[in-house]
């Protein structure tokens, strides 16, 4: 019986808990997270971390910023004008915003801070310039059919044609060209005075 093992084109389902640079928990997968191997699909740091492992395997994966969530870019923090932003007058430091680029795609930035006259957003993962540690569980690990090869190298494609919209990685320092909506971080909140 041959057991399979992450490698190159193994579809790899895993659940994880993230923790920051203090090593304090910022995220966990509440469903297994399912990726093709080899695909840039995950974070490099996870994708290496994770190379030979078999379901039921248990992994610790520490990441620098390079291979997690890039280094922090000050040119992806952008002041905008408050009457330009939509919901400013609820607005609060952690929500996140939708903007559309000159080019057409959506990006997310998140509220830092709230003036009387202008918003300060920010671009950045929240976790990018730190040190981050997965501990992750394999779930399951399986060759991927031609289909999800397919799939997996059309969404790679797409990653390289536009990299500036990946998450992890270099933000793009260029403003929105409109602003689309505001997401609460939190449903409860009242106006800011």
């Amino acid at each position: 019986m041959t057991t399979d093992r992450v490698g190159p084109d193994m579809v790899v389902s895993v659940t994880y808990r993230l923790f920051d640079a203090e090593g304090e928990q910022v995220d966990e997968t509440s469903e297994p997270l399912t990726f093709v191997s080899g695909y840039a699909q995950v974070i490099p740091a996870l994708e290496r971390g994770l190379a030979g492992a078999k379901a039921g395997e248990t992994r610790r994966v520490e990441a620098s910023p390079d291979e997690a969530f890039g280094e922090r870019d000050p040119e992806a923090i952008i002041e905008v004008d408050a009457r330009d932003f939509p919901g400013a007058e609820v607005a609060a430091p952690g929500d996140e915003v939708e903007a559309e680029s000159s080019d057409g795609d959506v990006i997310t930035f998140r509220v830092v801070e709230v003036g009387s006259d202008s918003i300060l957003i920010d671009r950045n993962h929240p976790l990018a310039g730190q040190d981050v540690r997965f501990d992750v569980e394999v779930v399951a690990v399986r060759p991927a059919t031609d289909e999800e090869l397919d799939a997996a190298m059309a969404e790679a494609d797409e990653h390289i044609a536009y990299e500036s919209t990946i998450v992890y990685g270099n933000p793009s320092p260029e403003p929105p060209s409109e602003l689309i909506q505001l997401r609460r971080s939190a449903d409860d909140r009242k106006p800011h005075e």
